[in-house]
């Protein structure tokens, strides 16, 4: 028995397997108890923040640990959507490659909440993901995020041979927020260039 809880201490130290098990989890427990979406759906994963996931006075949750979860919503919309069996078979990776963030009020201690996934958009490049968490008591938006992951086959972009034949793959308008958003990161892209 102190063996085991000897390799499990040390696991978590070096490994950090809670985040394995949590993905294992929600990958399977969508296969089981979920249907299968299209890429027009809208996802959802559910979370309560605990003592691991509070700042240092353990009131809220951190921002960091927000990011984390959506590690977990965006591996459940791909398997529920079929992007990540798609991926597998063409070769393709997934890249985070941003993330905005805007938090409306954090999520205190003890506060169940989920996260909801849906893909808004996507270029040549890059998919961009629009993420809401919400607390289940009041169902108050709380974090409003916009990630953005590109997809690469070797050295090449590939978001439209992973998305061919996927069911809701007709593309959408770029949503203003979003292209703001890409107009601003270009702009500060420009102004590092000229700096060096």
């Amino acid at each position: 028995m102190f063996i085991f809880i000897l390799v499990f201490v040390l696991l978590n130290i070096s490994l950090d397997i809670s985040y394995f098990l949590r993905t294992i989890f929600t990958v399977f427990s969508g296969r089981v108890y979920q249907k299968i979406y299209s890429l027009s759906d809208v996802s959802t994963i559910y979370g309560i923040c605990t003592f691991l996931d509070c700042d240092i006075w353990f009131r809220n949750i951190r921002d960091a640990r927000i990011i984390r979860e959506l590690d977990f919503a965006r591996f459940h919309f791909y398997d529920r959507t079929g992007i990540f069996r798609r991926s597998r078979q063409l070769g393709i990776h997934s890249l985070q490659g941003s993330t905005l963030m805007l938090c409306q009020e954090q999520i205190p201690l003890f506060k169940p909440y989920k996260i909801t996934t849906q893909l808004v958009y996507w270029d040549d490049r890059s998919l961009f993901l629009e993420h809401k968490v919400i607390t289940l008591n009041d169902n108050k938006i709380r974090y409003y995020l916009i990630s953005r992951q590109y997809a690469l086959r070797g050295t090449e972009y590939a978001v439209q041979p992973l998305l061919k034949c996927l069911p809701g793959e007709e593309n959408k308008l770029c949503p203003e927020n979003i292209n703001i958003w890409l107009k601003g990161m270009k702009l500060s892209s420009d102004k590092l260039r000229a700096s060096t």
